[in-house]
């Protein structure tokens, strides 16, 4: 987000005046008095699930809960002092939480976390939303070491999850040996999924995708034979994103045809010789791109697709305009209202194009992208692990209180929200191991393995499959979270190529020159596809990319990895 940038900027210059103005002042929170030598205190301070003998009370920079979806419910009334998620939180560790600022999530909060650190009122825990506050802060000795307190008070679910991430997420927290900040995980999105309308494949006789060839036929006579009965030259192509690629989970993106190619738009990559380039100005890039833009001169790709919304996207899909997008495995809930809307319609997923080795390459994404902090003076650094270990450890996957159960489950469905750590920490493979999990449920009826998340998939996958089975009609949102879910299983079984890119931090000349480069490499790519401008125009553009400071960040980015 551009906001992020700007805050940098301005924190490089304000965070030592605010650490001059009382960043490290007394705590902000109001703890009991701890007794060191209390066998419970110390049971409590060295421990993922000990109770704390006394309420301990800290102060929470929050991202905003919408408790009106709780009006006329039992919970009517509830607020972000008071609500399922802190009162489970005061019965399990008797710890109670005062919020010192809240505000929407994104720029808004961003902003809140800018104004706290400058001002000097930091809250005894927040979220900072990228690495370069997190450097700032630890740089700057506003922060608390949490080396200790996670080998003491992060469960052994939460640090076995962590290791699946080979060690990159706690890395990229870690100065000079030091664990400053608990990193959020960002689950692996998978490969690109192709999903196609199968009922139009049906129709035109076709088989299953596998190769471009493949694709590239079926999406021709998507457009010849009108499955769809739109009438002539009423049918869209591939429905894409106008940001074209570069984001591994994002939805209409065609990422596996660049990959397909060698190429990695938007990733820095290692070049084979360890050292990192930036995978938009390589060669691979312009056979991609001649593709793509063959494929939008004869149709094949939406016409339209530059100026297109995402409501736009998701109406030519539901509406049966279009048979084919590009998503991930939770692609099935942007074509859920095909239920309604378009009911002959079968959505199915497919991995592909495979390349000679017979397998997709992906590019991995950034493993975390946001980072849980706590004030170097507060007393209770420990409390932020405990937070982790019993939110998303314990609760999901221990608990046998059926009343806080309830609570927290009628908040999920809900959708209140409302958990004190504006994060996640999930496996590596966190869905295609949860479906796997759910799917073996559906076929053996045991539920014993399932954590309160599963447990929730599989009652609504179960309540689907009862609907068909009975003839009734089934919501899209069963749908969709059952297809999903089988999406899933398809991506845990399938073996691709992935590539993990080397950098995903910033450096001193990114700050001024890459919205710059940024605008050059999508007004690029847009030129090359849609035909304005030739395919040998990348090599222009990689020419002038260089010169307006992609060398000199490229020079940059190597030496961060070096150090």
């Amino acid at each position: 987000m551009k906001i992020k940038k700007v805050l940098a900027m301005c924190l490089m210059s304000a965070m030592v005046l605010g650490s001059l103005a009382g960043c490290g002042k007394e705590e902000s929170g109001t703890t009991a008095s701890v007794d060191v030598e209390d066998p419970a205190w110390q049971e409590a301070m060295t421990t993922p699930y000990g109770k704390y003998p006394e309420t301990v009370v800290y102060t929470l920079g929050k991202t905003a809960t919408n408790f009106d979806v709780l009006d006329g419910t039992e919970y009517e009334g509830d607020d972000d002092v008071n609500n399922a998620w802190t009162r489970y939180l005061k019965e399990k560790l008797n710890i109670q939480n005062t919020n010192l600022f809240e505000a929407n999530d994104g720029d808004d909060y961003e902003q809140k976390v800018s104004m706290a650190i400058v001002s000097g009122e930091i809250p005894d825990i927040m979220v900072v939303g990228d690495y370069a506050t997190l450097k700032q802060l630890y740089e700057n000795d506003l922060i608390a070491d949490l080396t200790e307190v996670y080998e003491n008070c992060a469960s052994d679910k939460i640090k076995e999850i962590y290791d699946s991430y080979d060690g990159v997420c706690l890395e990229t927290a870690t100065f000079d040996g030091k664990l400053m900040g608990l990193p959020t995980t960002e689950i692996s999105h998978g490969p690109g999924i192709l999903w196609l309308r199968k009922d139009w494949m049906d129709k035109c006789n076709l088989e299953e995708p596998k190769t471009m060839e493949d694709i590239y036929n079926i999406l021709q006579q998507f457009l010849v034979q009108d499955p769809g009965g739109n009438g002539e030259g009423q049918t869209a192509g591939l429905v894409i994103d106008p940001e074209i690629a570069g984001n591994s989970g994002g939805s209409y993106m065609p990422n596996n045809i660049f990959t397909l190619y060698g190429a990695y738009p938007k990733q820095w990559i290692d070049d084979g010789s360890g050292n990192a380039v930036y995978g938009s100005v390589q060669p691979e890039m312009k056979e991609a791109l001649e593709q793509l833009s063959k494929m939008y001169s004869e149709g094949l790709i939406d016409k339209q697709f530059v100026t297109r919304t995402g409501d736009d996207r998701k109406g030519l899909l539901n509406s049966g305009k279009s048979g084919a997008f590009f998503g991930n495995w939770w692609g099935a809930w942007e074509v859920a209202d095909s239920m309604s809307l378009n009911k002959e319609a079968e959505w199915v997923p497919y991995i592909c194009p495979v390349g000679s080795d017979g397998k997709v390459t992906m590019f991995s994404g950034n493993p975390n992208s946001s980072y849980v902090v706590v004030r170097k003076e507060f007393e209770h650094p420990e409390l932020v692990m405990k937070i982790a270990s019993m939110q998303f450890d314990y609760s999901r996957y221990q608990e046998k209180d059926e009343e806080a159960y309830k609570e927290l489950t009628d908040y999920g469905e809900l959708n209140a929200g409302g958990s004190i750590l504006a994060t996640n920490i999930d496996y590596y493979d966190g869905f295609p191991r949860s479906s796997k999990l759910v799917v073996d449920a559906l076929e053996s009826g045991d539920i014993s393995q399932l954590n309160r998340n599963d447990l929730t998939t599989y009652l609504n996958s179960k309540k689907y499959l009862e609907s068909l089975e009975n003839g009734e009609e089934s919501t899209s949102s069963g749908w969709a979270s059952y297809n999903s879910m089988l999406c899933a299983s398809l991506v845990a079984e399938t073996e691709v190529n992935r590539v993990m890119p080397v950098f995903f931090g910033s450096t001193q000349s990114m700050a001024l020159k890459w919205p710059t480069l940024e605008k050059m490499e999508q007004e690029m790519l847009l030129k090359i596809i849609t035909g304005e401008k030739p395919v040998d125009y990348f090599d222009e553009f990689v020419e002038t990319w260089n010169k307006t400071g992609g060398e000199q960040i490229t020079e940059e980015v190597n030496q961060a990895i070096k150090k």
